[in-house]
């Protein structure tokens, strides 16, 4: 039984990659959703999520990902051979501040989330993030090899 709730996973995350690897490293966005789809399906699983915690657990934790991903999209990417100390320095205090506004709401997230699941689970949401990601990136980079 547990080897099974392994493979399961596995299986998911390998077609995630398959997806990549076959769009040539650009993501659609059908190819994003599948990807989210099986991160659900991981993160779930991990996590064994009954239905009800299931429920309540993805609206929180995808509000947390939505703030993460609109705050990522405002954060500049100059040009850093051809930026002045002054702007260097500008733009590390706003990378600071970012930083303390994803520490916020990790926190919140950390918050919100206990009072929907326990807090071990809380605590193997991290890993099952890392496990997910890694494993994703490994796959990735194995399938860029010639």
């Amino acid at each position: 039984m547990k080897i099974r709730f392994c493979l399961i996973p596995l299986f998911l995350l390998v077609a995630a990659v398959t997806l990549i690897a076959q769009a040539g490293g650009h993501m659609s966005r059908e190819v994003r959703e599948r990807i989210e789809a099986q991160r659900v399906a991981f993160i779930t699983q991990q996590l064994r999520l009954t239905p009800d915690e299931a429920a309540r657990f993805w609206p929180v934790y995808n509000e947390y990902r939505d703030a993460l991903k609109d705050m990522r999209e405002d954060f500049e990417r100059p040009d850093l051979e051809n930026i002045t100390d002054e702007e260097a320095g500008t733009l590390i205090e706003q990378h600071l501040q970012q930083e303390q506004r994803k520490l916020e709401l990790k926190r919140t997230l950390i918050t919100r989330l206990r009072a929907v699941v326990s807090a071990k689970k809380v605590l193997m949401l991290h890993r099952a993030e890392n496990e997910f990601n890694r494993e994703l990136l490994r796959k990735v980079q194995e399938n860029r090899k010639p």
